[in-house]
C-alpha cells in the first residue's frame, strides 16, 4: 500500500472516530466544526519581546494578520491563560532541534465537554534551533500568511483540518518557476516575484532517531505553500531538495530555474 493511501486511509478514520464520538453525544466534534469559532475569537500572540525571532513575529503580524482579533501577551500571561477555551494562542515552540510557529487552541485536557479540550490547529516549521541562517526573518512574512491560509482552509473542509500542511502537496505547479539555490529563491521572494516558487530547508543540528528535516515550496509573492515534506533526517544531504523531488516538481508542470 503507497504512503499516500494510507495517509488517506488514516485521515478517513480519524474523521469516522470524531464522527461517531460526536453523535453518540448529539455534537460534531470534527476539526472544522471546532475552528468554526476562530474568526470571532481573539488570538494572543505569545511573544517574548526580547528575542529577534519575537519582534520579528510582532512586525509580521501587525502587517498580515486579518483572520480573527489578536491581541500580544507574554509568556507568563499565556500560562495564566492557556486553559482558556476562549482563546487561540500562536506560538513560537522549539521541538527535536526545530523552531515551529503553532496555532493552538485553550483548554482543559480533562474537560468533560471535548469541545473544550485543547488542541493543536496547525505548526509551521520555521528555523533550525542550533544553527539558524537568517532565512527565518526573511521568510517569517511568509511562515504567518501559510498558517493563515492554512486556517482559512481548514474551516472549510475537514480534509484540510486533518490532512495538515501536506494538503498541499496535490496542487500542480502550473509551470511556476522553481528556484532551489538560497541566494536565488532569497533574491526572488524580497522582489515577490509572480509565478515564482522558492525552496526552503530547514534541518537540525544533531542526528537522532527523533530527527527530521522540513521541505517548502513557496509561492514568493502570495506566500502560498505548494510543497510540504517533512524526512527522516541523517545527515546534511538530507537537508535538500533530493533528485526525485525535483522530478516530482517537473512531474506537477514545474519549471526548475538554473
Amino acid at each position: 500500500m503507497t504512503r499516500g493511501k494510507t495517509n488517506h486511509i488514516f485521515i478517513l478514520l480519524a474523521f469516522l472516530l470524531c464522527a461517531i464520538d460526536a453523535f453518540s453525544q448529539g455534537k460534531v466534534y470534527t476539526r472544522k466544526a471546532r475552528l468554526e469559532d476562530f474568526p470571532i475569537r481573539t488570538t494572543k500572540v505569545v511573544i517574548d519581546g526580547n528575542s529577534f525571532l519575537g519582534i520579528a513575529l510582532r512586525e509580521e503580524i501587525a502587517l498580515r494578520w486579518r483572520i480573527s482579533p489578536y491581541e500580544h501577551c507574554t509568556p507568563a500571561e499565556y500560562d495564566k491563560l492557556k486553559t482558556d477555551n476562549n482563546f487561540y494562542f500562536i506560538n513560537l515552540v522549539e521541538e527535536d532541534g526545530i523552531a515551529f510557529l503553532t496555532l493552538s487552541k485553550g483548554g482543559k485536557e480533562e474537560d468533560d465537554n471535548q469541545f473544550k479540550r485543547p488542541f493543536e490547529v496547525v505548526r509551521v516549521p520555521f528555523a533550525s534551533v542550533g544553527d539558524p541562517s537568517g532565512r527565518e526573518l526573511i521568510f517569517m512574512g511568509a511562515f504567518v500568511d501559510i498558517l493563515q491560509i492554512f486556517v482559512e482552509d481548514a474551516m472549510l473542509a475537514d480534509q484540510v483540518a486533518y490532512s495538515g500542511l501536506k494538503h498541499y502537496n496535490s496542487s500542480n505547479l502550473s509551470f511556476k518557476t522553481i528556484y532551489l539555490d538560497p541566494e536565488k529563491a532569497d533574491e526572488q521572494y524580497l522582489n515577490n516575484t509572480p509565478g515564482t516558487l522558492v525552496g526552503i530547508c530547514i534541518a537540525p543540528t544533531e542526528i537522532s532517531k527523533r530527527s527530521y528535516c522540513y521541505k517548502m515550496l513557496i509561492t514568493a509573492d502570495s506566500h502560498e505553500l505548494y510543497y510540504y515534506k517533512k524526512a527522516k533526517y541523517r545527515g546534511s544531504k538530507d537537508a535538500s531538495f533530493t533528485e526525485s523531488e525535483i522530478k516530482h516538481f517537473i512531474n506537477r508542470d514545474g519549471i526548475i530555474a538554473q
